[in-house]
């Protein structure tokens, strides 16, 4: 995956999220993704959505997986989250 694509991918997490985490984090999330730091922006998300208990759908554990994988962040953090089954 190339930086474009990440940008592209990453830059709508933070909506696609919204209702499932803080609002604190939401605002540092759309920080994250405003100065291009994708990486980041995944890894806090996962990590807000695995403290939280929140629910993910297989694809968006798998699109968070991709995303952490491809900004070489660790994937571990997919494996925390609550996916639906």
């Amino acid at each position: 995956m190339d930086a474009h694509e990440v940008a592209r991918r990453a830059s709508v997490l933070p909506e696609s999220f919204a209702g499932r985490v803080s609002t604190e984090t939401l605002e540092g999330l759309r920080l994250m993704e405003e100065g291009g730091e994708y990486g980041e922006l995944t890894a806090e998300l996962a990590a807000a959505l695995a403290s939280t208990r929140a629910v993910v759908t297989p694809a968006e554990q798998r699109e968070l997986r991709e995303l952490l994988a491809a900004t070489d962040m660790p994937t571990s953090l997919a494996d925390q989250l609550e996916v639906q089954r």
